[in-house]
């Protein structure tokens, strides 16, 4: 059992985080682009000169960023690369690094940097970035880098500082993606959706909207990183990642007919035992049609969007 201790004091550093991907949690997604951005609790707790209604909050002027385009190894779907506009050529094309052990100690050095306690804060993170981030460090053997530090979806803050102290609203339920707070909150949709800087900024412009509230509940929710489960195991992943959907489909049906073999010391071939039958013959040939069918859906068969939007 991971750790589920309580944050140790007001965090010092909400450090937003946004992660782009090949697909959605079902199809073992691997990092395209990942930005963080770390603001000091001093910058929230002590915002500009208020703004008019409906202006969107410059930022901080004392930010920490880091931003990186990253080869995933593994084809984007169709529908990821259409809405983030990357594709795992292009990002091959322009000299992309995959996710290796040098960004994980980039990754490590940027948040050392920052005071402590921090937290990640990331919209959807609870069911999105930080299981896959988790995942990608898993892969690596270095699922505990990150320990000591903490996270909170900023969907749950977000819903409790609007609910707070208000009725039931009744009508059609309220949407709380991104681009549907920001757009209540300031009049207009958020500029440079689906990359992850753009998504970050307006993730930090949205918590610019009750600072201090939010600090309060991030301080009061805010769970251990080392407690989030990945989204995948690492065998499963470095398998599905070092072979192609043929060689995979191959090794499925292989493993099949050793099953079948496995059964009996002498299992005969189809038609050929004693008491065979033309519809017994067929047997064994339809279950290895229908595990490969199973396989290549598997493979081939993802239909895949956003899981922010």
């Amino acid at each position: 059992m991971r750790s589920q201790a309580p944050p140790p004091g007001p965090m010092q550093t909400l450090i937003f985080l946004d992660l782009e991907a090949t697909g959605l949690p079902f199809s073992q997604p691997k990092i395209t682009e990942l930005c963080l951005l770390a603001v000091h609790r001093c910058a929230l707790e002590s915002p500009p000169t208020p703004q008019q209604p409906l202006t969107v909050p410059p930022p901080p002027r004392v930010v920490d960023k880091l931003s990186l385009c990253v080869a995933p190894g593994k084809a984007c779907s169709p529908a990821a690369s259409e809405i983030t506009g990357l594709s795992t050529a292009t990002l091959v094309a322009h000299g992309r690094q995959c996710f290796d052990a040098d960004l994980v100690h980039l990754l490590r050095a940027f948040l050392q940097r920052q005071p402590q306690p921090w937290c990640l804060v990331a919209h959807n993170g609870d069911r999105y970035d930080f299981p896959l981030l988790q995942a990608e460090l898993a892969v690596l053997g270095l699922a505990s880098t990150l320990d000591g530090g903490f996270c909170a979806d900023s969907i749950a803050a977000l819903k409790a500082l609007e609910q707070a102290g208000r009725p039931p609203e009744q009508g059609p339920r309220k949407s709380y993606s991104l681009g549907s707070i920001y757009t209540r909150l300031y009049g207009q949709a958020p500029p440079d959706s689906h990359t992850a800087e753009g998504d970050v900024l307006a993730l930090l412009s949205i918590c610019q909207w009750r600072p201090r509230a939010l600090l309060q509940w991030v301080d009061a929710h805010a769970r251990p990183f080392s407690a989030v489960e990945p989204m995948y195991g690492a065998t499963a992943a470095t398998g599905a990642n070092s072979r192609s959907p043929a060689a995979t489909a191959s090794a499925l049906l292989g493993r099949a007919r050793h099953a079948r073999r496995s059964l009996g010391a002498s299992v005969p071939p189809p038609g050929q035992g004693p008491a065979s039958s033309p519809r017994e013959g067929l047997l064994a040939p339809l279950s290895l049609l229908a595990l490969l069918t199973v396989a290549l859906a598997t493979l081939y068969g993802l239909s895949l969007g956003s899981p922010k939007q």
